[in-house]
């Protein structure tokens, strides 16, 4: 169940680029289950990830969000709507902290 992987999010997160693109993928999908069943608080460990500067863990981030809210879909509209707009929200929070 997702609710098991949250607490290791941290670790899941650094892995998401993995030399073994198995191993990466099945991380992947752990986080967008975990995004999916608890979008309110995952969303924030997993912000940092979809703003990163390395272009390649930022498209696996954007991934992981648009994953998520592909399977929200038409059952949890207004978590659904949380993560599309959470992207605004946090380049605004980056752009105030500069």
């Amino acid at each position: 169940p997702p609710q098991v992987f949250y607490t290791a999010m941290p670790q899941l997160i650094s892995q998401v680029m993995h030399h073994d693109p198995d191993s990466a993928l099945v991380v992947q999908g752990i986080l967008t289950r975990v995004l999916t069943k608890f979008p309110e608080q995952a969303m924030w460990p997993l912000a940092w990830l979809r703003g990163s500067r390395n272009r390649d863990r930022s498209k696996i981030g954007a991934a992981i969000f648009l994953d998520a809210q592909k399977q929200l879909g038409k059952h949890h509209k207004s978590q659904q709507k949380l993560l599309m707009a959470s992207s605004a929200l946090f380049k605004f929070l980056q752009d105030l902290a500069q």
